[in-house]
């Protein structure tokens, strides 16, 4: 976890530190923040959902700038944390399987403004510059927010540009890592009107510069894991008239990485043995977003176009993999030679979004809205496997089991060329306040998706043909090594609410919604033999139940929110796996899903200047029949914590002059968990097996401390990440092996060593 990382962790209790540093209420009173997520502007407190609002002021106060760092604090939220590298995957409500990829991407969807930036090939991990607030909206959002969105949908709103005011604002932070290295970066922003309320500016550059902290202990490399990221975005507001808004948005992102934030647990610490030198990888990701809004006074249209490219390279030491567990499950070991072997892979992806939607204004005792939804994308990846020549023993490898040599490096390769995915929706909601204080919605959303893959692979050591005379490999595929998906599902799913105002601050709800994910279909490749029958795997749904409270306490100086869900989980997406040994989708079976969740803010309850919050989340996510190769009835969901909470203290003084000072304290618990359903798996048969990839992971703490001074435009910043130091897996994965070279083995994700820094910030406002 990156040392900016465990300073978001400090922010995502939501209200604390922006209580502290916002005072546009009287002193001792919790401030409102504005929210869109039911597409409409309105206060967290009045939205009859269990949605969780992080303000700006809390963004700024800690610096926070990953889209991972939040996920400890936030109630009913968990993350498999893969590091910088190789990203992070966000779980609502513990809907996981372990491996939630499928055709349209995890149970929990992000937005950053009008864009959906978990794509085909994962999450578009944006620095988030310059954010006006951050929306968690728990529970299925299907009906606003599309499929995939079964476990809930997080939403990241960025700083409009301001018609009137100048602005601009640096900070640089630089610290230092316990066993790593040295840490930077900078970053700025300039606001600018160009036309007095008309027409404004906004602009936002970063690089960010991290040293890792992973050694290799093999080549004796250090610090492998580094990682190094510009930045930017530009923002164009112009408002002609009063009824028009029109929002022109681009995001640029360059990142360079070296190797995955992964440990060899055999070798204790943040140590990894690899046979390569750095893995290396770079993405480059570009974000355009155009909104234009038409006020009617009875209503607001709102039209959304977004245009997301991406494009990424990966280099990778995959010999532990190819050789000791894909080789040595078909070569004897007097035939397996010490080879080593490497993966490169390349991923390109268009993405074209478009929305319209039209809001009721202004309504007594009917409110409603309709949208249009437009979704096409357009994806390639390839994939070539190298072996690095010569080998010991390769004159024999070759003689005995290629039938051929070996004249070049080339080993597999893959092509996905192009996947085409295509779907569009009408949805809807409709309100009534049937009295003042009582009101009812129902929600719907009809969808119909396409998905088109062309796709072959070419086994060059031991497919048909693999090698020419001159022993150089095939590189044309011959007709059987093509395969050709396809899936196609329409559908409609329903969400009901019910509210009750039992004051002006305090209401109580009851939600039953529906949400779905779509389908797709497995590839044939040369080696993984997908029976016909297995090729598509069909949509899961849910089916969820929710009873929820929102209470303003003591004059406003406490805010209180609960909720209590019940959810049925049906035709599971996941991994299973194949005769020979490779997973597939798959469809295995119903869930069940219960859990709490309690997020409470509170300002100056104990002590002027003292603003405290608590998170706690209870999530037993659990099968509810025995499913083969996966799991036993009553085993609960892999790398879901049953119990975790947060809490933090900020404690603010003011001076009657310019300056303000302030301290800052955070902890957050995770929870046990394991990495698979359970220590044993059904067959067949009805016989039961040891699951080889049952691991267990322990509960853990982290802890943060700040202090921090402001005197006119300056802020300085000093804090420590990770104060006691902790070494704690943020996963775990048994990888097998069957070679003479190499037993199984345990990859840890780790975690970032204590961490200490200053940050400096200048802001003209």
């Amino acid at each position: 976890m990156t040392m900016r990382s465990n300073r978001w962790l400090m922010a995502m209790t939501g209200l604390a530190a922006t209580t502290a540093w916002a005072q546009q209420e009287p002193a001792g009173v919790l401030d409102e923040i504005t929210v869109t997520a039911t597409r409409r502007a309105e206060s967290v407190q009045d939205v009859p959902y269990n949605i969780q609002a992080i303000s700006s002021q809390t963004l700024d106060v800690i610096g926070a700038l990953e889209q991972r760092d939040f996920a400890r604090m936030i109630p009913g939220l968990s993350m498999v944390d893969s590091g910088a590298r190789s990203g992070v995957e966000f779980v609502l409500r513990g809907l996981t399987t372990g491996s939630n990829s499928g055709a349209l991407g995890q149970t929990t969807t992000t937005y950053v403004d009008e864009t959906q930036v978990d794509l085909y090939f994962g999450l578009l991990d944006l620095k988030l510059l310059d954010v006006d607030r951050i929306e968690v909206l728990r529970g299925p959002q299907g009906t606003l927010y599309g499929g995939g969105a079964i476990g809930g949908t997080l939403r990241y709103i960025s700083t409009k540009p301001d018609l009137h005011e100048t602005d601009a604002r640096i900070s640089t932070m630089a610290s230092s890592t316990e066993g790593g290295g040295t840490n930077q970066d900078v970053s700025g922003m300039l606001n600018l009107p160009l036309v007095e309320g008309k027409l404004a500016l906004r602009a936002n550059l970063g690089y960010f510069d991290n040293d890792g902290y992973i050694d290799n202990v093999r080549l004796g490399t250090k610090r492998i894991n580094w990682d190094r990221t510009t930045s930017g975005r530009v923002a164009l507001l112009a408002q002609p008239i009063d009824s028009i808004q029109i929002d022109l948005t681009h995001y640029y992102q360059r990142s360079n990485y070296g190797s995955p934030s992964d440990a060899d647990e055999f070798l204790g610490g943040r140590r990894v043995d690899s046979y390569a030198p750095e893995g290396e990888a770079q993405r480059r990701a570009g974000l355009t977003n155009l909104s234009v809004k038409f006020d009617f006074g009875w209503s607001e249209l709102t039209s959304s176009s977004s245009y997301v490219r991406e494009r990424g390279r990966n280099f990778d030491d995959n010999t532990y993999f190819l050789r000791d567990s894909v080789f040595a499950s078909f070569l004897p070991p007097e035939l397996l030679p010490e080879l080593t072997l490497s993966t490169e892979r390349l991923r390109e992806g268009r993405t074209f979004t478009q929305e319209f939607r039209l809001v009721s204004k202004d309504t007594q005792r009917w409110d409603w809205l309709a949208g249009l939804y437009w979704y096409d994308s357009k994806t390639s990846e390839a994939l070539q496997e190298r072996v690095t020549r010569p080998f010991p023993g390769q004159a024999d490898f070759e003689d005995i089991v290629i039938g051929a040599p070996l004249n070049d490096d080339k080993e597999y390769f893959f092509t996905s060329d192009p996947t085409k995915i295509s779907q569009w929706a009408v949805f809807g909601e409709i309100g009534y306040r049937i009295t003042p204080e009582l009101r009812v919605s129902l929600g719907a959303r009809h969808f119909d998706y396409r998905l088109r893959e062309t796709f072959y692979a070419i086994d060059q050591f031991f497919g048909p043909d693999a090698r020419d005379a001159n022993g150089l490999a095939r590189t044309t595929p011959i007709p059987e090594e093509y395969s050709f998906g396809r899936a196609d599902d329409a559908d409609e799913i329903y969400r009901l609410n019910a509210s009750y105002d039992l004051t002006d601050d305090d209401l109580v709800y009851v939600t039953i919604a529906e949400g779905y994910r779509p389908g797709g279909f497995n590839l044939v490749t040369p080696n993984t033999g997908v029976p016909l029958d297995e090729r598509q795997y069909d949509p899961d749904s849910i089916v969820s139940y929710e009873v929820g409270g929102k209470m303003s306490l003591v004059d406003r100086q406490v805010y209180l929110s609960t909720a209590v869900y019940y959810i049925d989980w049906s035709d599971i997406q996941t991994l299973v796996p194949t005769d020979l040994g490779f997973t597939i989708f798959g469809n295995a079976g119903k869930a069940t899903a219960r859990g709490f969740e309690l997020e409470m803010q509170s300002r100056g309850l104990l002590a002027d200047g003292l603003s405290m919050s608590i998170g706690y989340s209870y999530t037993n996510v659990q099968l509810e029949e025995s499913i083969v190769n996966l799991g036993l009835k009553g085993d609960h969901a892999p790398r879901v914590p049953e119990h975790a909470g947060s809490l933090m203290a900020d404690y603010e003084i003011k001076s009657n002059a310019a300056w303000t000072a302030g301290v800052n304290i955070s902890t957050s618990y995770t929870g046990r968990s394991a990495s698979a359903f359970g220590p044993l798996v059904p067959e067949f048969d009805g016989t039961l097996r040891a699951n080889e990839l049952y691991l267990e992971q322990e509960a853990y703490w982290l802890t943060n401390v700040a202090a921090r001074f402001q005197l006119n435009a300056w802020t300085v910043r000093l804090f420590v990440d990770n104060v006691f130091n902790e070494d704690v897996d943020l996963r775990r994965v048994r990888e097998m092996s069957d070679s003479q070279y190499r037993s199984p083995y345990v990859i840890r994700g780790v975690n970032q060593p204590r961490t200490v820094g200053l940050q400096l910030t200048w802001d003209l406002r």
